[in-house]
């Protein structure tokens, strides 16, 4: 039952609950800002006798059983806690990042800010070149050599003896009409990400 008052300030009503004569109180939930106070007569909910209120349950043994350890459990979380309390707790990655110590595995940033790299330390050399292209060993040998050939005319599209790749062919991009340039540093990827990565 929801109660409130004459200028809709003070909301507040109680759950359907079942009462025994070792528990005579009913749970108030207080949904307004303030304190409300209760005056002795007001009605906070109605009484019903569970045995013809309640719905009757069929009398099979499966369902009688169902029944009976669902009242156990219900007795023995009742005999393990006199109230039952709730806590929260901050959970922001803010939060995390302030109290609990730095991840591990998380990399020390790119020294000279976003969006640099460094050039890998294993450069491919102009003359292993075609030994380390991973070419697919279902081709035959015309369609090998023809793949060989694209790659040796191309070759200064890739990065060889330490060099950026570079091809001098103009692209143009197309933007969206009154499109603003963003530039956003690079998000952080958590363990299990990097680990697929």
């Amino acid at each position: 039952m929801i109660k409130e008052d004459t200028n809709g300030q003070q909301i507040y009503g109680s759950p359907d609950v079942l009462i025994s004569r070792d528990a005579l109180s009913i749970p108030i939930s207080n949904f307004s800002d303030s304190p409300i106070t209760i005056s002795i007569g007001d009605i906070v909910g109605y009484a019903h006798n569970p045995r013809n209120w309640l719905d009757r349950p069929g009398h099979s043994a499966v369902e009688r059983q169902r029944r009976d350890a669902y009242a156990q459990l219900i007795r023995n979380i009742i005999a393990g806690s006199a109230a039952i309390t709730s806590s929260s707790e901050i959970t922001s990655k803010a939060h995390r990042n302030a109290t609990l110590p730095d991840d591990p595995v998380a990399e020390d940033p790119v020294e000279g800010g976003p969006k640099t790299a460094e050039v890998p330390p294993d450069a491919v050399t102009q003359s292993n070149f075609l030994a380390s292209v991973g070419i697919s060993p279902s081709l035959d040998s015309a369609q090998r050599q023809a793949l060989e050939q694209v790659l040796l005319r191309n070759q200064d599209a890739f990065g060889l003896d330490g060099r950026l790749g570079n091809h001098d062919t103009q692209v143009e991009i197309t933007l969206k009409p009154n499109a603003e340039p963003i530039s956003l540093p690079p998000f952080p990827a958590s363990p299990l990400n990097r680990e697929v990565m």
